[in-house]
């Protein structure tokens, strides 16, 4: 399955208006993979806790076409009716990599980037990495959602959800770069 890459890295540029990369690249014809990177975090439950990890990509390009969350504390027994977040309503975010923070010096609350728990950011015309850098997440925690019980650590995943980006001399081996 050989497609080229259509789409451009930045947010919100038209794919159908962005020029193909393979007339960038002298025709190179790129084999598309599922990839997927995620980050684990444990916050813990008191005011201005911190946090924060990263992921390595591979060494392929990797175009990100969704960010997901989800957070262990927006289940029973801290979220009793176990739907929406209050976690993400009380813990914010930042993002990006070795070059670029996404959120800029603004980090965003996890339910304004996402949505609810289990929520998702989708990224139509994607972001595309070169490969061997890190992802990186920062969390801090506002407060803890429910009064009525003992602040407790939270587990937050993150995971970036895409395709990597392989020469066709490669073979579709990933990491063979």
């Amino acid at each position: 399955m050989q497609q080229t890459y259509r789409g451009i890295h930045s947010l919100g540029q038209n794919p159908n208006t962005a020029p193909a990369p393979a007339a960038m690249h002298g025709q190179q014809q790129w084999i598309e993979v599922p990839a997927f990177y995620s980050i684990s975090l444990i916050i813990g439950g008191n005011a201005g806790d911190q946090v924060g990890g990263s992921v390595a990509l591979r060494p392929e390009r990797f175009v990100c076409r969704r960010i997901t969350y989800a957070a262990q504390a927006d289940a029973p027994p801290f979220n009793a009716i176990g739907i929406g977040s209050p976690t993400g309503r009380v813990v914010e975010i930042s993002w990006g990599d070795e070059f670029t923070k996404f959120l800029g010096e603004q980090p965003a609350l996890l339910t304004a980037l996402f949505g609810g728990s289990n929520g998702f950011l989708d990224l139509p015309a994607g972001i595309l990495f070169q490969g061997r850098q890190s992802l990186n997440a920062k969390l801090r925690r506002l407060n803890w959602a429910d009064s009525s019980s003992d602040p407790a650590d939270t587990r937050i995943d993150i995971v970036f959800h895409g395709v990597g980006l392989l020469p066709s001399n490669t073979g579709g081996v990933s990491g063979s770069l």
